[in-house]
């Protein structure tokens, strides 16, 4: 989720030529396919950001087990009305859930460093979250991904998060995994990003 998001930013971000998609559904064309091995397991969805089950979801979980992860006020009205799009996918090693906004005045900032290793009681457990900056070429006019290590609670995972800005839009890649794959996150990016940014220049939008 886009709420989720974080990374290491790009030195100066670089113009884009890319044009922005007329609306939500414009978006949605925009959307990565299932990778292989991955099955659907929400959406696609498209509308106003502050109206998507996933947004909605997604602020709630942010809400209880972490003060640390950026997120985008769903209070601001430009925030909540901004033009989205979303889909996950799933299998039996982890998921991808891909966000999409039209939204040209907000972007998550840093990680402060206080966030790198911290602890939250989630549903009544523990749970520890390290995280480290992620070294991806840069892609957009800005980028940023981290890796969190989550431990606690019964678990054990990594979450990798990987946010662009493609000119007007914002483009999170959130993955959940045993290990995050870093290479395959890599070209995970840069399937998605090439997918919108073909999209955003398309005839028609």
């Amino acid at each position: 989720m886009l709420v989720a998001g974080c990374g290491a930013a790009s030195p100066e971000p670089r113009p884009s030529a890319a044009r922005s998609p007329a609306a939500a559904r414009d978006l949605g064309a925009a959307l990565l396919p299932a990778p292989p091995g991955m099955r659907v397991a929400y959406g696609p969805e498209t509308g106003p950001y502050g109206a998507l089950g996933a947004t909605r979801q997604g602020m709630a979980a942010v809400r209880r087990g972490s003060a640390c992860a950026p997120r985008l006020d769903l209070d601001l009205p430009d925030v909540s009305a901004a033009p989205a799009a979303v889909v996950a996918y799933g299998s039996d090693e982890g998921s991808l859930t891909q966000v999409l906004v039209d939204l040209p005045s907000a972007f998550p900032g840093e990680l402060p460093a206080a966030c790198a290793s911290y602890a939250a009681v989630v549903e009544g457990a523990r749970v520890s979250y390290v995280t480290r900056k992620l070294e991806l070429p840069p892609l957009g006019d800005q980028s940023r991904a981290y890796v969190t290590a989550v431990t606690g609670g019964g678990q054990s995972l990594e979450v990798g998060s990987v946010v662009i800005r493609a000119g007007r839009v914002v483009m999170s890649l959130l993955v959940v995994a045993r290990k995050v794959n870093n290479a395959e996150l890599g070209d995970q990016c840069r399937e998605a990003y090439e997918r919108l940014t073909l999209a955003m220049n398309s005839d028609g939008t």
